[in-house]
């Protein structure tokens, strides 16, 4: 069974239906390819799964990982704004910064020494009228520029995009096995297989469980546990000690989350509930006395060095990775779909992506 037949094989062919997966196909359509997009909803999937955070100035990481997070943050209200333009859907982005709150002296001397050039210091004072319910706090860092994107609806309007485009061909099934031969193909769990010319890996944390590829991937998956409440006090995402807080339009405040080497185990446990419960009374103490509305978990695609993995496999020119994203899947989802398509097109990147190669991993190659 074949997708139709070698002979009509589309451009490209796109695994994966996350975020990363959703924008690559629909920026490739756009740039005038034809594109097989094959995937499926997987339980755990970190697209769905995560708070959204937009925070570059504070899970700051080495340049040029760093650099390519922040161009990736500032791309997003244009992206946005294509994307009501493309669908209807009115993807919530919250530009009014993240407060790093200090709740002990040791954390005001903490956050102090750590805080970057840009950031701001915020006193008592400043830090409860920026946010009356941290009353508490004794200070705090202000990073004006960043936020939160509301992942799930991000998700939706992608999709949309995707199955509105009439150069893209979408497969419900999930990929097992790549052959490279004359024209690739990728052999699905429902037999069939997707003929293409070239294929963009974009599987998450699955990525590496895909047969037949060049070289084992440095990507796996590492659970993160979260909660919601029903009630909301802040306006902007904050961070405490041991996690963080994000407020939804919707009325929900989101807790997070937890870093576990659990496998593909997507479950939560009453240990990881209980540890976002302390984190959420820590930065509010009013959501002490509360129970959890919600709790669920998901699978950070985690690459061994935390960077994405981006750009042409040497060994095969054809394969073109966009995984391994850790924790700033969400964050780098435009930024990263801009980068693939330019390269499927044969145009320069509009941000080098040569240091997230493949190669700088080179004791994995086979």
């Amino acid at each position: 069974m074949t997708n139709d037949s070698s002979r009509s094989a589309p451009d490209v062919l796109v695994i994966g239906a996350g975020l990363i997966g959703l924008a690559c196909a629909t920026a490739a359509a756009d740039r005038g390819l034809t594109v097989q997009l094959v995937g499926q909803a997987r339980l755990g999937e970190a697209s769905l799964a995560a708070a959204g955070m937009l925070a570059p100035s504070i899970e700051r990481g080495e340049a040029p990982g760093s650099e390519f997070a922040i161009a990736a943050r500032d791309r997003y209200p244009q992206y946005l704004a294509w994307l009501n333009e493309r669908t209807g859907v009115d993807v919530p982005l919250n530009r009014d910064g993240i407060i790093q709150v200090a709740i002990s002296e040791a954390g005001v001397r903490g956050l102090r020494r750590a805080m970057s050039p840009d950031a701001k210091w915020l006193d008592a004072r400043d830090l409860v009228e920026l946010e009356p319910a941290l009353r508490h706090g004794l200070g705090g860092v202000f990073h004006a520029h960043d936020g939160a994107v509301d992942n799930v609806m991000l998700h939706e309007a992608l999709w949309l995009a995707v199955t509105s485009h009439p150069r893209v061909s979408v497969a419900d099934d999930l990929i097992a096995e790549i052959q490279f031969a004359p024209l690739i193909g990728a052999v699905g769990r429902s037999g069939a297989t997707y003929f293409a010319e070239r294929v963009v890996l974009a599987a998450g944390a699955w990525s590496n469980t895909i047969a037949g590829l060049p070289r084992t991937l440095p990507v796996e998956p590492v659970r993160g546990q979260m909660i919601s409440y029903d009630v909301t006090r802040l306006r902007r995402c904050v961070y405490g000690p041991t996690g963080y807080l994000v407020p939804r339009v919707s009325g929900r405040t989101l807790v997070g989350a937890t870093m576990e080497r659990a496998g593909f185990e997507s479950a939560t446990t009453a240990e990881g509930i209980d540890r976002l419960r302390r984190t959420a009374a820590e930065i509010l103490p009013e959501l002490g006395a509360l129970e959890p509305a919600e709790a669920w978990a998901g699978l950070r695609p985690i690459s061994s060095d935390l960077q994405p993995i981006l750009g042409v496999e040497p060994a095969e020119s054809r394969l073109i990775y966009a995984t391994g994203h850790s924790r700033n899947g969400v964050l780098m989802t435009p930024l990263t779909a801009d980068c693939i398509a330019a390269l499927l097109a044969g145009d320069p990147t509009p941000f080098d992506i040569s240091p997230f190669s493949i190669d700088r991993f080179p004791d994995v190659a086979e």
